[in-house]
């Protein structure tokens, strides 16, 4: 029989990894507490009853083509790999925000890693650099666009801040990385000497991890892909602002597209607070502030926020259901062979056998 102190100690670990999970919740409660306290809830139902829904089918397409042009970029970051087609990383896309929508703590993104993993050579470790310079990239382009807003829209302090700060950070860290990526065995050299005595960072497993990083980004000192990069990340973040602007006409909204890129904006940088699966709460808030700005009420407002993140969140569903389906997975398989295949990879063990394909 356990003693207390070993139940003790279990408790605290079982609290210590859901952590992340309550303080999402806690944020997602407080988002849609803060954004309810002024909503009515018969106009917010007249504007979903009022909805023009059939501009939902060219909204669906949208979302279509957006998810094809990141699989594009991802395949870019990849390299040239016969198994991984552009239809096969279109639907591990759409299987990792079915995960991330269901489970907490961006578990699809673990998941996408595991699923590209047992396909290239490099294993899980080379899949997950290619997703952390994604996410740098989408960073990079959404402070772009809100660069461009700030001239023409008097976007919320705290977008300007958010974008600025974020801006800042990526930027440098992409200088960073491009320089260190360019010069190979060299500059990872060059960063272990300063980092490598340090405590805990020394370690390791934290200069495999650094170095699988540079290698992701080794892919972006070739001109000739930064371009192709350049162009699907433009296209993946327009294709994300026509949404929004689609879904406005659902609801009747008279704003302009640059309402639905400021939307864009707010709702990106929302992203990065922790949050329950789906991120909702800190969504429809950022929207509903973002709407402020063009003099939106908050009943139409949380009406339209509701709407578009509904509608893409169940949206991305069903399409990583289907993908599941054309890839020969069941979720519950999934699930527990990423969270097996990444404590295989923290562990340095070989990697597993590929999938079926």
């Amino acid at each position: 029989m356990p003693t207390v102190s070993e139940m003790w100690s279990k408790a605290i670990d079982v609290v210590r990894r859901q952590s992340r999970l309550i303080v999402g919740l806690l944020v997602s409660v407080a988002s849609l507490y803060y954004l309810l306290r002024g909503v009515h809830l018969a106009d917010l139902w007249a504007s979903f009853r009022q909805g023009e829904y059939l501009y939902l089918l060219p909204a669906l397409a949208l979302l279509v083509a957006v998810n094809l042009a990141r699989a594009a970029r991802w395949r870019i970051l990849i390299g040239d790999e016969p198994g991984l087609g552009l239809r096969r990383l279109f639907d591990i896309v759409n299987i990792g925000y079915l995960f991330n929508n269901v489970l907490p703590a961006k578990a699809g993104e673990v998941v996408r890693a595991y699923l590209v993993g047992r396909v290239v050579p490099g294993g899980i470790g080379r899949a997950a650099s290619t997703l952390v310079v994604e996410r740098l990239l989408d960073v990079l382009t959404l402070v772009a666009l809100m660069l461009g807003l700030m001239p023409v829209v008097a976007l919320p302090v705290w977008v300007r801040n958010a974008g600025l700060t974020f801006g800042a950070v990526a930027v440098g860290g992409a200088v960073v990385l491009l320089v260190l990526a360019w010069f190979g065995q060299r500059g990872l050299d060059w960063v272990w000497r300063l980092v490598g005595r340090l405590p805990l960072v020394g370690h390791p497993k934290v200069r495999e991890a650094l170095a699988g990083l540079l290698d992701g980004f080794r892919v972006l000192t070739d001109w000739r892909v930064l371009g192709g990069v350049a162009f699907w990340s433009a296209a993946i973040w327009l294709g994300y602002a026509l949404f929004n602007y689609v879904l406005m006409q659902v609801f009747r909204m008279t704003q302009p597209f640059a309402a639905a890129a400021t939307v864009l904006c707010a709702t990106g940088f929302s992203m990065v607070l922790p949050s329950s699966p789906g991120a909702v709460g800190p969504f429809e808030y950022a929207a509903v502030l973002a709407l402020s700005v063009y003099g939106l009420a908050e009943s139409p407002a949380s009406a339209y926020a509701f709407g578009l993140h509904g509608f893409t969140n169940i949206t991305l569903i069903v399409f990583g259901l289907f993908g599941l389906r054309r890839e020969g997975l069941t979720f519950a398989h999934l699930r527990s062979g990423a969270i097996r295949a990444s404590a295989t990879a923290e562990a340095g063990d070989p990697p597993l056998d590929p999938l079926p394909r």
